[in-house]
């Protein structure tokens, strides 16, 4: 019996509870697949809940007594607001669920009844949501300026379903054009013919002076006035100017003449704006030598080492300061050679030992420039000779002087075991 439900594809019976969990985890995914299901989780009222929160529409398959469910219908109507055309129509009259729908789509007010279409929180909702849509709301709110203001705002051309004392009112009428220049169409005549209003809906749409009022499409003076703001609005004008040939000449050479006018300003500008744009260069060229000029200042008094000078800056001012401290120390150490040294043969004076070395580090660290500073800077010339060789230890005695005295006119001459000797190992602990 089993192999032959087998071998037809059905196999074995699915077990009631995981059945029910995967429909529910299916629900909850795609609540539209309510439709498919069996009649009894159509009438389940955790799965119904479930679909209709995710999509709201699918209540249109739940059974009827889950669709007069109050907290269903929020579920299926916050997810979508088509939802309201398929829960019960009683909560057509429930303001909280109908906010839902208006929230989402101003048109949604079409399934409102009679007193919700009259609350002035669901007006402002479907005006926010959709300026068009006030035309469902009551007469008593297409009356109300603020609820007005907000429709015109989301859509210039909700004026139309405003009140007729409100399409008089020169505020709304003002933001209305001043989004849309063709709502002018909607205000009233007197409106109309108010030369200001006219004008300000011909800067956003040349096309107004279609909806002008015709005492002013005909006035001569006013198109041109229009000319000077649009000049393709000319074809807007009244008939009795547009068939007029002298008139339309007339227009025409006093566009041109306009133009003309408005190349010289132009021209004018364009001299002005270059000129101050010279200054402006000259100006910076005078703050940038300021700056090279402090910064100089500023690398003499830190020795280079400011945070604020560049590394190449702070590179080649130390460099710099390397080579004129080696070269100080050369000369300072051959001084001190020269006191101490042996007159020997020929009366000749012996150079420290170290007086070549520093002369040579002295040459390197000037050819370097930008290079790596010394890896010690020793005394300048401005602090005074090197003392290093005062505070040195005392060096072994020679076997000369181990010896007994000898005569004034026999000793030796100057030994350089004798000599202070400074081979500048000693130079990073004695020197400051």
């Amino acid at each position: 019996m089993a192999s032959s439900a087998q071998a037809n594809g059905e196999g074995p019976p699915m077990d009631p509870e995981e059945e029910r969990k995967l429909i529910y985890d299916l629900l909850k995914e795609e609540g539209l697949c309510l439709e498919f299901v069996r009649e009894e989780f159509q009438a389940d009222y955790d799965m119904v809940l479930a679909a209709a929160t995710s999509a709201g529409t699918c209540i249109e398959f739940a059974s009827e007594a889950l669709q007069k469910d109050r907290t269903i219908a929020v579920a299926a109507t916050k997810s979508d607001h088509w939802a309201i055309q398929y829960c019960d129509k009683r909560f057509r009259e429930d303001k909280e669920i109908m906010l839902n729908c208006v929230s989402q789509d101003g048109w949604s007010l079409h399934w409102a009844s009679a007193d919700l279409k009259d609350d002035r929180d669901l007006a402002m909702a479907c005006a926010k949501s959709d300026g068009l849509a006030i035309q469902l709301a009551s007469e008593r709110l297409r009356k109300d300026k603020e609820v007005m203001m907000e429709a015109v705002m989301n859509q210039p051309r909700a004026l139309q379903y405003a009140s007729a004392e409100l399409k008089k009112d020169e505020e709304l009428v003002k933001a209305t054009i001043s989004r849309d220049g063709l709502s002018l169409r909607f205000a009233d005549d007197e409106l109309r013919k108010n030369q200001e209003i006219v004008l300000e809906a011909l800067r956003h749409d040349g096309r107004s002076l279609f909806f002008a009022h015709d005492d002013l499409r005909s006035s001569k003076k006013f198109v041109m006035r229009c000319l000077k703001q649009d000049f393709e609005c000319l074809a807007y004008a009244h008939s009795s100017i547009i068939d007029d040939r002298q008139t339309m000449k007339q227009m025409l050479d006093h566009s041109n003449q306009n133009k003309q006018e408005s190349i010289e300003d132009l021209k004018t500008d364009n001299a002005d704006l270059k000129k101050e744009t010279e200054k402006l260069e000259e100006s910076q060229l005078a703050q940038a030598k300021e700056i090279e000029a402090l910064k100089a200042a500023l690398a003499a008094a830190t020795g280079g080492a400011h945070s604020l000078l560049e590394p190449a800056a702070r590179a080649a001012f130390k460099a710099e300061a390397a080579a004129e401290a080696a070269a100080s120390r050369a000369a300072a150490k051959a001084a001190a050679a020269a006191e101490n040294g042996d007159a020997g043969a020929g009366g000749t004076k012996r150079a420290h030992p170290d007086a070549a070395a520093d002369g040579a580090a002295a040459a390197g660290a000037a050819a370097a420039g930008g290079g790596a500073p010394a890896a010690k800077m020793a005394k300048t010339d401005h602090d005074g000779p090197d003392m290093g060789d005062r505070n040195m230890p005392p060096l072994p005695m020679s076997p000369v002087a181990q010896g007994p005295p000898m005569a004034a006119s026999a000793a030796p001459t100057a030994s350089p075991l004798l000599m202070p000797r400074n081979d500048g190992a000693m130079d990073g602990i004695l020197s400051p």
